[in-house]
Order: C-alpha cells, then sequence, then structure tokens
C-alpha cells in the first residue's frame, strides 16, 4: 500500500435539513468528532504500517501545542478527507438522534395507551393491575440490565454486530476514494463501552418515555373521570392482601404519600381520591424514578466512554507519531531527549549476560490480551497480566514498587516496534523493581518469517533498548 500525499481540503458542505436537527443535537461537543476521526486515522495507518505523509497536517499539529494526544487530534482532522469523515460522522450521528427522538415519543405513547387501558378495562379498576401494568415489565428489565453488569456480562459485541449489519443492509453503502471503509466509522462507534453505554442510554430513554406517558395519562384520566378503585383478589385473603398492599405502598411513603398503613384496603372504594393519589405517585416511585437514575448514570459511563476514545498515546499507530509531532521529545511538561548514540545506561549485572529466571519472578507482558506466563521451569510466576493502557501502566509500577521483588520478566512480541513509548515504559519498569529485569521476546518465529533482514534489525533495535536501559534480553524460544 503506497503512502498518501497531503493535498487539498474539499469545502464542508452545509449539512440538509434532513440531518441538520440531530447534527445540532448530538454534536454539541465537537471534540467528540474529532477523537473519532483521530481513531478512525490510527486504524487506517496502522493497517497500512506507517503514517499518511502529510506535513501541512504535522504541522498544523506542531503549531496546536498541547500534549501528544492533542497534537495527534488536530493532526487528524486536517488531514486529506477528514471533512469527509466529519460530514459521514455528522449524518450518522443525526440519524440516530433523530432514530432515539421517534423511539421515545413511541415509548410515550406507548405508556399513555398502557395506562388507559389498564383504568378502563373494567370497573372497578383494580389498583394492583394497574400498577402492574404501567411498571411491571418496566422493573423486570431494569432488573435485567443490572445483572447483566456484573463482571463477565458482554453485550457490546452483540451491539457492534447489529449496528454493523444494519449499516451493511442499506444505511451507507457509498464510500470516498482513498477513504476507510463505511465499516470503520461503525466500528469505532459500536466498539467496545461506546455501544454498551450507548445501548443502555437509549434503551433507559424508551422505558423513561414509557414511564412518564403512563404517568401523564394517569394523571389526567384520573382527573377528569371518576374511577372506582379496589384491591381486588381471588386466591389471597384479607390479611394477606393487606400486607400485599403494605408492601407496594414503601415507594410512595418514601415520597411523603400514605399508603396500606393509613388508608382502608378491604374497602378501598370509600377513600378512592386517596387511593388515586397513591396510584400515581407508585408509578412515580416504581417507574419514574429508577429509569431517569439509570439513565443519568449511563449517561454519565458514556461520556467517559467518549472522553478515553483516542486517548492512549502508546497506542503503535500513535506511537510512530511521537517523533513526528513532538520533535523535541517534549511531553507533559518534560523533555524527553534521546541518548546519544555512544552513551549507554548505567547496565545491571543482567544485562551482561544472558540471565537464567528460576525462583520466584514478577512478569507482565506488554499486550492488550493477557498471553499468561510462559512455562519456564523452576520459575514460580508472580503474573501481573496484560498491560496495555495507562491505568494498567500504572497499576503495575505500584506492585513492582509495594512488593518484594526479586526478578522482573517482561514479556514482548518481537514483531512489535521498539517506540520511544514501549522504551519509557519498560524503563520505568526496570527503575520501579529493585532486580534484575529480563526482556523476553515472544514470537521469535513470527519474526523470522518477515526475512533474514528484518529480524536481524529487529532484534537489534530491541537489544539496543535493553543495553539503554540496563536490561537484559532472552528469546522465549531458548527458554522454554
Amino acid at each position: 500500500m503506497g503512502r498518501r500525499y497531503c493535498g487539498g481540503h474539499p469545502p464542508a458542505s452545509a449539512l440538509s435539513p434532513r440531518w441538520r436537527f440531530g447534527y445540532n443535537l448530538v454534536m454539541s461537543i465537537a471534540p467528540f468528532a474529532d477523537r473519532v476521526i483521530a481513531e478512525l486515522v490510527r486504524i487506517r495507518e496502522e493497517a497500512a504500517g506507517h503514517p499518511a505523509d502529510c506535513p501541512t497536517a504535522d504541522e498544523a499539529a506542531r503549531r496546536a501545542g498541547g500534549g501528544l494526544v492533542q497534537r495527534i487530534v488536530v493532526r487528524a482532522g486536517a488531514l486529506p478527507g477528514s471533512d469527509a469523515q466529519r460530514r459521514r460522522l455528522r449524518r450518522l450521528l443525526g440519524g440516530a438522534a433523530m432514530a432515539a427522538m421517534v423511539l421515545a415519543v413511541l415509548a410515550g405513547l406507548a405508556g399513555i395507551a398502557a395506562a388507559a387501558t389498564a383504568l378502563g378495562a373494567r370497573e372497578p379498576a383494580s389498583l394492583p393491575l394497574v400498577l402492574l401494568v404501567v411498571v411491571g415489565a418496566n422493573l423486570l428489565t431494569l432488573v435485567l440490565w443490572m445483572l447483566l453488569q456484573f463482571p463477565g456480562s458482554r453485550i457490546a459485541p452483540g451491539i457492534g454486530s447489529v449496528l454493523l449489519a444494519l449499516w451493511r443492509r442499506g444505511i451507507g453503502r457509498g464510500r470516498a476514494d482513498g477513504q476507510p471503509p463505511p465499516d470503520a466509522l461503525l466500528r469505532v462507534l459500536a466498539s467496545g463501552n461506546l455501544a454498551r453505554w450507548s445501548a443502555a442510554s437509549l434503551v433507559h430513554l424508551a422505558w423513561l418515555s414509557f414511564a412518564v406517558g403512563a404517568v401523564l395519562a394517569l394523571t389526567v384520566l384520573l382527573s377528569v373521570r371518576a374511577y372506582a378503585l379496589s384491591w381486588e383478589t381471588t386466591l389471597l385473603d384479607a390479611e394477606a392482601l393487606t400486607a400485599w398492599a403494605r408492601l407496594l405502598s414503601v415507594g410512595p411513603a418514601l415520597l411523603g404519600v400514605p399508603g396500606a398503613d393509613r388508608l382502608p384496603v378491604i374497602d378501598a372504594g370509600d377513600a378512592a381520591q386517596a387511593w388515586s393519589l397513591w396510584l400515581v405517585t407508585a408509578a412515580i416511585a416504581y417507574g419514574v424514578l429508577p429509569r431517569a437514575t439509570a439513565l443519568a448514570a449511563s449517561l454519565a459511563m458514556l461520556w467517559r466512554a467518549q472522553r478515553a476514545l483516542a486517548s492512549d498515546p502508546s497506542r503503535p499507530g500513535f506511537a510512530r507519531l511521537r517523533t513526528r509531532l513532538l520533535p523535541d521529545h517534549q511531553a507533559l511538561g518534560t523533555v524527553d531527549v534521546a541518548p546519544p548514540a555512544d552513551t549507554v545506561a548505567p547496565r545491571r549485572e543482567s544485562a551482561t549476560a544472558t540471565p537464567v529466571l528460576r525462583g520466584r519472578v514478577h512478569g507482565l507482558c506488554l499486550e492488550s490480551s493477557d498471553r499468561g506466563a510462559p512455562p519456564l521451569a523452576d520459575v514460580d510466576w508472580v503474573w501481573l497480566g496484560a498491560v496495555d493502557d495507562a491505568g494498567s501502566r500504572e497499576s503495575a509500577l505500584q506492585r513492582l514498587r509495594g512488593e518484594r521483588v526479586e526478578a522482573l520478566a517482561i514479556r514482548v512480541r518481537a514483531t512489535m516496534t521498539p517506540d520511544r513509548g514501549i522504551e519509557r515504559f519498560i524503563g520505568e519498569l526496570a527503575s520501579a523493581a529493585p532486580a534484575p529485569a529480563t526482556l523476553l521476546l515472544d514470537d521469535l518465529d513470527r519474526l523470522r518469517a518477515r526475512g533474514a533482514d528484518v529480524h536481524a534489525r529487529r532484534l537489534d533495535d530491541w537489544q539496543r533498548l535493553a543495553d539503554r536501559n540496563g536490561v537484559a534480553v532472552q528469546g522465549l524460544e531458548a527458554a522454554a
């Protein structure tokens, strides 16, 4: 795949009225669109194996200043084709916003219909039956959603598959020249926590609209018509029915409305006005408030998820841009000057010869997924797992500083590019563990398959990185 060079930017055309309202609703926070475009550029450049060659975009990023992440976002927005990507994103999010509004309106109408049907089905209206109709399914689905939030429950992959299928079936089949396929944009929006909390917010919005519609219908109907209300039962005796009514009265009581503890249950018709107020309050307590709370929590998590998009500069597609966008290696207020070629950091004794790992060894792998501890004889692993993002890196460093470390093993793929971000973190690991550190190179067979020259150069790169940080190097094939 050849390099793409910088050209002119096509002017952004005005949005059609069909999409304008949805865009204004969803895109009121412009940085979200910029982060999505930066993530799209990362996916494309990682697939190509190199960053796009666009001096104009690089210069715009350097002029913008700030940290590496901010410059990456500015560069992505200045690349050729970013306007087309932004328009595609506007159309997709505008359509999603309008679809959410339509769903909310339909759900509200369904709530109105459910409340009207439950009240008018028969005379006298059964209070527990009406309450069951307007809040039963709402509460049940809310409980099921809460169960899905426990560790081990995953809904995002299924949501992403559904969205991709909808896209392929006709949401957008066109593809601009030189741009990533439409699937790439949807994969970013339907990935991980973005999909999870977007779906949760949409579901909670629909049920909240249903509950609000039901409450409004109950309020209006009970205000303009005289309904006979009762606590009816065929199976339960009077004592059990009263206990059931008191249990359902807990929610309204928290909102200051009396229930079965003060009102007659068997002769509910004698206090129809008080029971009608109880019914509306119960619908609010068991329908509106739980869903409003769940919606607020989901929106907060969605905000966090979209803020985390394109925020990890250690990803390969972003790490390659460090020297280009930070020519002086300045990041986070500190100057990171590469050591001269003829100087080497003080070596530990373990860096002078191939070590023999044995006994208690702390280990981790620089991967997004945990490959597990390598099967080395005479090694009692204290395995820290996969270390790929800022949170897991900080956690690993804290453990190494706080525990007694006799030896440290860092498992990496030999095919990875040992860039400055990886080198800095390996140096931090070696400094945090007051013990000999060893770099375990995995996937050596894949590296050999790329050719003898590539194999030799990459091993030399890893060796020089290890020498600069006082870390030993060992191939896992030789150790296994």
